[in-house]
């Protein structure tokens, strides 16, 4: 996945958990911008499928995932992205 520098600022990364994966992949796609059910695209060249959002008042059950795709975490290196864990 190209990343894109503009001005000079950071590009952000958000590490998500994709339905039914057991590690984090980094995306550039900011969590708002996209719905349940939905294919999105990841820094390692793959693809993680949106889970349902938590509902108010619970944990998320990817909150305790700290693993992490070894090859979006390169890119994220590289790329000195800024940096974000997102749970839905």
């Amino acid at each position: 996945m190209n990343i894109n520098r503009f001005a000079g600022e950071q590009q952000d990364v958000f590490w998500v958990v994709g339905l039914g994966k057991t590690e984090r992949h980094a995306t550039t796609l900011r969590p708002g911008a996209v719905y349940a059910g939905q294919c999105i695209p990841v820094l390692c060249g793959g693809q993680v499928k949106v889970p349902q959002s938590t509902p108010l008042g619970r944990d998320p059950g990817t909150k305790d995932i700290t693993a992490r795709c070894l090859e979006c975490g390169r890119v994220v290196a590289d790329g000195n992205c800024a940096e974000t864990t997102w749970d839905f």
